[in-house]
């Protein structure tokens, strides 16, 4: 199998700083750089240009339930003709949570309709119902509960890695960086200690192949001019 991991386009969080840190939004739209980078990134796919000479045929689009993701997966799924399939334990470090001064709110995420209203084409597993899909009452997710997502994605995954197929998730820089970590052995970890970084749109190729894992690379974002790049 070969797996492809790309990290959404710049979200409005991506771009606030200390002294804007309390705009944040729980599941926030892309920027106007982000809507470039999504709609360079389908190119890229829609070519079939991969950074190691082969063709970049995906047969299966995963995306995480959060908004920036499931943007950035739109104009992927159009130019690959693929429905893509929601999969909320792709979504973020922390979940659905604002804080407060001090106090931390749950939030549970898009109800089912409201994706399909915007996004129709999108396969919904059941865990996405008409209240959301993630569970507001734990507030910010623990990294326990984040490590476990990873695991669960990563065993998913092994489970297809004798086959042929090309599967792509999209999906955040933490979460990522948790399921690379899962991968390839290298969890329990402290957090921030050493981080495997996505760029905004960036791609990283992995393969499974009879036991073998392969990293053939990482971060790449050569589809994007230099201007609009971001982290």
């Amino acid at each position: 199998m070969r797996l492809y991991l790309i990290r959404h386009a710049e979200s409005e969080n991506n771009v606030l700083t200390e002294e804007t840190l309390h705009r944040r939004k729980v599941d926030p739209d892309l920027t106007a750089r982000g809507y470039q980078q999504r709609d360079l990134l389908a190119r890229h796919i829609e070519a079939g240009n991969d950074a190691v000479g082969q063709k970049l045929e995906i047969d299966r689009l995963y995306t995480s339930a959060m908004y920036r993701s499931l943007l950035t997966t739109k104009p992927v799924s159009d130019a690959l003709g693929i429905a893509p399939v929601v999969w909320p334990d792709l979504h973020e470090k922390g979940g659905m949570f604002l804080q407060r001064n001090g106090q931390i709110s749950g939030f549970n995420g898009m109800s089912r309709s409201a994706i399909l209203d915007e996004f129709p084409n999108y396969q919904l597993s059941e865990e996405v119902t008409d209240r959301g899909w993630y569970e507001a009452a734990m507030g910010r997710e623990p990294e326990t509960h984040s490590y476990y997502r990873a695991i669960k994605v990563a065993r998913e995954l092994r489970e297809r890695g004798d086959t042929d197929e090309v599967i792509a998730l999209v999906s955040h820089a933490g979460f990522l960086d948790l399921l690379l970590k899962v991968i390839f052995e290298q969890l329990p970890a402290r957090p921030y200690t050493m981080r495997y970084y996505h760029d905004n749109t960036a791609i990283t190729r992995i393969n499974f192949d009879q036991g073998w894992t392969t990293l053939h690379y990482m971060n790449r974002a050569d589809h994007l001019p230099l201007a609009l790049r971001s982290y």
